[in-house]
């Protein structure tokens, strides 16, 4: 499972087979692929993203938008909390993360609906946050879910709730289902975990 860090800088847990070099060095180096437009050696310099590589071509195809981008990277690469800037660090080597801040939560949450609706209730147990994870043991949790009688309708919304709008501030992302209803997830020891599906 890929821990996030709430800082600029990151871990991962994946290997990769080329040198290593310090994240500066990396993100230095993106940013300059960038700006002479070699976009896939840019993208090589990244842990990859959500919609791939021809994505990553289309969004970058704008000279001004590559500007931006790279001069950001700059800015943020010798700053742990930069929100400009996130590196991964892939076996030995380091890499850029191009991916929206909405990502990682959505990704979770994803993640979690995925493991109640095939019943992994051990998965989807250690995905809930640390208060949900003191009241509950995996099979406290099949149990609530299977005598709740609201359990799936809330699922059912939580799963709409991933094509919405996510809003991510302070190591929390919300999930508006309208009203004063929200699926809330926060940021613990790096990865965002379920709080609440209301």
């Amino acid at each position: 499972m890929t821990r996030l860090a709430p800082l600029s800088l990151l871990l991962l847990g994946t290997a990769c087979a080329t040198t290593s070099r310090e994240p500066t060095s990396v993100a230095e180096a993106y940013a300059k692929a960038l700006e002479e437009n070699r976009l896939s050696d840019a993208y090589r310099l990244t842990t990859g993203g959500p919609e791939g590589e021809g994505a990553f071509l289309d969004e970058y195809s704008d000279e001004a938008a590559r500007k931006e981008r790279a001069a950001a990277v700059r800015a943020g690469a010798g700053v742990l909390e930069a929100p400009s800037v996130t590196l991964a660090r892939q076996g030995e080597d380091w890499r850029v993360v191009e991916s929206r801040p909405a990502d990682v939560p959505r990704a979770a949450l994803k993640r979690f609906l995925e493991e109640v609706e095939s019943r992994d209730w051990k998965g989807a147990w250690g995905l809930l946050a640390s208060p949900l994870r003191a009241r509950y043991t995996p099979e406290r949790l099949r149990e609530d879910f299977e005598r709740e009688p609201l359990a799936k309708e809330r699922l059912r919304r939580a799963r709409l709730a991933l094509n919405t709008h996510v809003r991510v501030a302070a190591g929390e992302a919300l999930f508006p289902l309208g009203g004063e209803r929200a699926v809330r997830l926060v940021l613990e020891d790096g990865e965002y975990r379920v709080a609440a599906i209301e």
